[in-house]
């Protein structure tokens, strides 16, 4: 179906009904299949229906101390998240004072009485920093109504926050540092999810490159083992390789292969190669799946501690 055209100032953008009036828009065209409605006053044309968007939707409608917060900054930043997270489309939005939080359908709004650390994202949405989203996710329904986030959760997030993002062309800046994180946790002493955010950051290890990693890292430790040192250097015949985790003085190394080895045929030859450079350079390797960490990794911490007293 074609639909008349929209008047330039209220494409690709968010706008209200007295925006649409303004422009000589009535309200049987803002009904048309090609005008979003997020949220209750607020129209779209020409924007995605993904996170950012939704949030560029909404900006104009926040006040000055109200930002984006908890699972929607949490998205935004790229951080990692379990699966039950993955598919809750509720924009959070965080409001300081004594007033009542934001109410709106489609947002779920919370109240601070201090004003948190933020940032300013593209095109002026206002976003709570990365440190104090950490730290806001250990909160009960930060990302699911009814839903705790588990602490190690908490840790792989905290890894990937202090490690910056692994990608083809190398690893991204880090969000956060370390010592960010433990002021935000801090920030949050006899609050709820406080405790949990003290075990967490004293977990924090960087670089570690996937939750996987940090899981790994956790479940060994967990069972009683030394904890492995991650990103583990070894000079090799072709130059310098990290491993995943390793044990420094056993010389025995652990790469976790998650599906994405098994799916690409470059990265599997890729793998075959660096495996064979860390044991020509005098190490053990150790190839850990995901079916080693499920249910739990009491018998892949068997198979370590016997590689460990060899």
């Amino acid at each position: 179906m074609r639909y008349t055209p929209l008047p330039s100032e209220l494409t690709a953008r968010s706008f209200s009904l007295a925006d649409a009036a303004a422009a000589g828009v009535g309200r049987a065209r803002l009904r048309s299949a090609d005008i979003g409605h997020p949220f209750h006053g607020v129209y779209t044309a020409g924007l995605a229906d993904d996170e950012e968007d939704r949030c560029r939707a909404l900006a104009p409608t926040l006040e000055v101390d109200e930002w984006f917060s908890h699972l929607t900054a949490a998205r935004l930043y790229r951080m990692p998240l379990p699966a039950f997270a993955q598919h809750e489309d509720s924009v959070h939005v965080t409001s300081v004072g004594t007033d009542d939080r934001v109410r709106r359908a489609g947002v779920t709004g919370w109240r601070v009485l201090e004003r948190p650390p933020s940032r300013r994202w593209e095109n002026g949405v206002r976003i709570v920093a990365p440190a104090d989203v950490w730290a806001s996710l250990s909160v009960r329904s930060a990302l699911r109504p009814g839903a705790t986030l588990s602490t190690e959760w908490l840790v792989a997030i905290g890894d990937f926050l202090v490690s910056g993002e692994r990608t083809d062309a190398g690893r991204a800046p880090a969000l956060c540092t370390l010592a960010e994180l433990e002021a935000a946790a801090d920030r949050r002493n006899g609050k709820r999810g406080a405790k949990a955010l003290r075990v967490a950051v004293a977990a924090v290890r960087h670089p570690v490159d996937s939750v996987k990693e940090t899981f790994l890292r956790l479940g060994l430790v967990g069972c009683g083992l030394p904890e492995p040192e991650v990103q583990l250097p070894v000079e090799t015949a072709q130059g310098l390789r990290h491993a995943d985790l390793g044990y420094r003085r056993e010389r025995l190394l652990l790469e976790f292969q998650g599906d994405e080895h098994r799916t690409s045929r470059a990265r599997w030859l890729a793998d075959l190669t660096r495996v064979q450079l860390l044991q020509d350079a005098g190490y053990r390797v150790m190839l850990i799946g995901d079916a080693d960490l499920v249910p739990d990794c009491r018998a892949l911490a068997a198979r370590v501690r016997r590689a460990l007293t060899c």
